[in-house]
């Protein structure tokens, strides 16, 4: 399994899963998802915040989301069917210091060719939702 150069695992996961698998839950991360997320950070040479609520942050389900978390429980108390690549391990939403959101999904629209795997992006959002949910091109942006 990969691990990443820039980020912790408590950054790429919700409290609970971390609490109760703690190492173990690289498992549940994929591959693609963590090594594009690591090129980004790497290729950009900015900061990216995914989770915090290791420092005491408000970030807890920009990761991995178990279905304890209140996004995947909400949709499930409405009786929703809620697959996303959150709670598959395969995105993470994200801020890049010193960047907006539009300006992250520009700069990988521009350096699309060199991202290591064909990427998800949500538009009109103000933080970066990336996943690897492969749609067959190199950036799929979806809500545009």
């Amino acid at each position: 399994m990969y691990r990443p150069q820039f980020f912790y695992l408590t950054e790429l996961v919700c409290p609970k899963v971390y609490h109760k698998f703690g190492d173990r839950a690289w498992m549940f991360i994929d591959e693609k998802a963590i090594i594009t997320l690591d090129w980004i950070r790497r290729t950009l040479n900015k900061p990216i915040t995914v989770n915090n609520w290791w420092d005491d942050g408000d970030y807890d389900e920009r990761g991995l989301r178990c279905n304890q978390c209140s996004i995947v429980r909400a949709k499930s108390n409405k009786g929703e069917i809620y697959l996303s690549a959150h709670v598959l391990g395969k995105a993470f939403d994200f801020d890049v210091e010193g960047m907006t959101a539009a300006e992250v999904r520009v700069w990988l629209a521009a350096h699309k060719n060199e991202v290591p795997y064909n990427i998800r992006l949500e538009n009109h959002i103000d933080w970066v939702h990336m996943d690897t949910f492969d749609m067959g091109v190199k950036i799929y942006i979806f809500n545009p």
